[in-house]
């Protein structure tokens, strides 16, 4: 048996900008950032309500003086996004001087933030460290879709689970801790206690330890000379990236408009958990409330930083099961399920009056907060085109800020007149509008075959699914380019993952002889010839196919990518291969189909005329453009 050598290529990459694998050390040292972002992002949810509450605020206050959050991610956002697909500096990168800006912003405004007394000192403050975290998260995401391979893009998404949740573990738990401490249980002039500027001078170390680490260990890309030409003579200016904003809208994938709709049920939902926990716990559990203050509504506000860390302690355990589950069953089904777990652990919550009893609805809601950080992000990343990923992430990010704006404005009205003015009743709400938005989940169908996602499917496998992977090797020359044509409409009917395999060998070739197979010989006429068979295949879904060079036989070549899996296919050429005048098969089928253990489908390519389709004029006419290609599947 010949042995072989593989060398994998990202699909639609020249040598010059291949995605090389990240070790487990370097992935995870990309993904440290997360931490100190959530941090951030953690102190808003559990310690700055409590805050304004502390300076005067009242209850049916919170929703409006929240209104930052979703304002600010629904125009940073996707402007940052934008902005940062048409950016490039030799030295700094894409992507990197977003994120590093927008961590400088939030570690000013956190070590800033308790001194406030006044509220609507304390409203800018936090307008600016919600611009700050919106800054730098969207091109985060987009961060790691541009650095990784495919074949590692769902672990650098899992990645950036598991440490957005130990971030937000760490901010709400140092709300627990910090609030037992004797010494810092004194207030500060402007009513504040001393524990809670312990919590936010923390979050500014956490957020610049972590994220300028993190830049600074991890380099960038450099883009093609393509790419780079095309981000210099794209149009600058605010107006242009609207335009670019409003075009990715226009046409998104339709499975993208399916999240959409989950996502205004589901981030209601959740502004009002973030808003009204601590509300809820002092009504149920500690018999407190935040107009009279005193140690009782302390605990209750301690207590919820306990519960805000039980639930993201519970994501970053189940954040390690959930991409398989999804790929298995499809996200729809695991996000239909997450969102009914945290739904029924809302209602739950709502009617609990005991605080370690409370804690148990927290493993619903972990659940569902892994599901909701990391199963939309990479289906939308595998599904965008790479060119594209930074404005899609800030679109998906609009889909979450308009609930919430929605929220801000309409809830307090709500509560006033709807709820009794009860947080309790307000958690159980939000429960029943997770629970919608589960039902909403399920009712969603799949989208077509040209919009699902090859990595996460939205419908997970259906019951037309024959292969995993259709295997096809072509060595460039018109009848292979036609095979691999072929195998392409293979795929796309089966949902299968397209793998084009050109095999090569090395020294100069020894037989020239018209009859028989000639080899590639050399890497460089390899890659040559590989670029050539995906080149129209890759225009547009550049992530759905995997690119193989390998060093060996071509036959063996193919026979060692589908290994030992039935469930591939194997499409061959039978003229071209090494068929002699007469033979049905050349070398490279015949010696495919004896050996392999799944299925050859043998492209009958003999009966192609290539002087008249790949070289004459195309209909006929004597003056026209030569056919040079054959017809390209998408």
């Amino acid at each position: 048996m010949t042995a072989t050598a593989s060398e994998s290529i990202p699909a639609g990459s020249t040598p010059a900008e291949r995605r090389p694998l990240m070790s487990g050390t370097a992935l995870l040292m990309m993904n440290l950032g997360f931490f100190g972002v959530q941090f951030s992002f953690g102190l808003t949810q559990s310690a700055v309500n409590p805050l304004f509450l502390l300076i005067g605020a009242d209850p049916d206050q919170l929703p409006i003086l929240n209104l930052a959050g979703p304002v600010t991610g629904l125009i940073i956002q996707p402007l940052i996004g934008a902005i940062s697909d048409r950016t490039w500096h030799p030295r700094w990168g894409r992507r990197r001087p977003f994120i590093t800006a927008g961590a400088l912003l939030c570690a000013v405004i956190l070590f800033l933030f308790p001194f406030v007394g006044i509220l609507w000192l304390a409203v800018i403050c936090f307008w600016l460290l919600d611009a700050g975290n919106n800054t730098s998260m969207e091109p985060y995401r987009a961060f790691i879709s541009d650095r990784l391979p495919k074949s590692q893009l769902a672990r650098g998404f899992l990645t950036q689970s598991m440490f957005t949740g130990a971030g937000a573990v760490l901010a709400n738990l140092s709300l627990f801790i910090l609030q037992k401490v004797s010494a810092l249980q004194q207030e500060a002039g402007n009513g504040v206690p001393y524990w809670m500027y312990v919590c936010f001078m923390i979050g500014t170390v956490c957020i610049l330890l972590t994220v300028l680490t993190a830049m600074a260990r991890t380099k960038e890309l450099t883009p093609s000379d393509e790419d780079l030409a095309e981000m210099r003579n794209a149009p600058k200016g605010l107006h242009h990236a609207v335009a670019e904003i409003a075009d990715a809208v226009r046409t998104m994938p339709v499975a993208m408009h399916k999240i959409g709709v989950v996502f205004l049920f589901q981030w209601y939902a959740m502004f009002i958990y973030w808003q009204f926990l601590a509300v809820s716990l002092g009504e149920t559990v500690f018999g407190a409330n935040p107009e009279d203050g005193g140690p009782a509504w302390d605990a209750a506000i301690g207590w919820s930083g306990l519960q805000n860390a039980a639930y993201n302690f519970v994501t970053m355990v189940s954040a390690l099961f959930l991409v398989g589950f999804a790929r298995r069953i499809g996200a729809k089904r695991v996000h239909a399920v997450a969102l009914g777990l945290a739904a029924l652990s809302l209602v739950w919550l709502a009617r609990i009056d005991n605080q370690y009893a409370a804690l148990v609805p927290m493993i619903g809601v972990g659940i569902f907060w892994a599901s909701a950080v990391g199963v939309p992000y990479l289906m939308v990343a595998s599904m965008v085109p790479a060119k594209r990923t930074g404005v899609y992430m800030g679109i998906l990010n609009m889909m979450i800020v308009v609930p919430m704006l929605i929220q801000t404005v309409t809830f307090g009205w709500i509560y006033e007149h709807w709820l009794d003015a009860k947080g309790s009743n307000a958690i159980l709400l939000a429960g029943v509008l997770l629970g919608i938005g589960a039902i909403a989940m399920l009712w969603v169908n799949p989208p077509d075959e040209a919009d699902e996602s090859p990595i996460v499917p939205l419908g997970g496998k259906r019951s037309i699914t024959v292969y995993d992977r259709v295997v096809v090797g072509s060595d460039g020359t018109p009848t292979s380019l036609y095979a691999v044509d072929r195998a392409a409409e293979v795929a796309q009917a089966a949902q299968a993952r397209l793998v084009v395999v050109t095999a090569y060998r090395d020294g100069e070739p020894t037989d020239t002889a018209e009859s028989a197979h000639r080899d590639v010989y050399g890497v460089d006429a390899a890659r040559a010839a590989l670029a050539r068979s995906v080149t129209g295949l890759t225009q547009e879904r550049v992530r759905y196919i995997e690119q193989r060079l390998v060093a060996g036989d071509p036959a063996q070549a193919l026979l060692d990518t589908v290994g030992a899996n039935p469930a591939n296919l194997i499409v061959v050429g039978n003229r071209g291969l090494g068929a002699s005048e007469g033979q049905l098969l050349g070398s490279v089928p015949a010696g495919v189909v004896r050996h392999a253990v799944c299925d050859v489908l043998v492209v009958q390519t003999s009966a192609l005329d290539e002087d008249r389709l790949f070289h004459q004029p195309a209909n006929g006419s004597s003056d026209g453009e030569a056919l040079h290609d054959p017809p390209q599947v998408h």
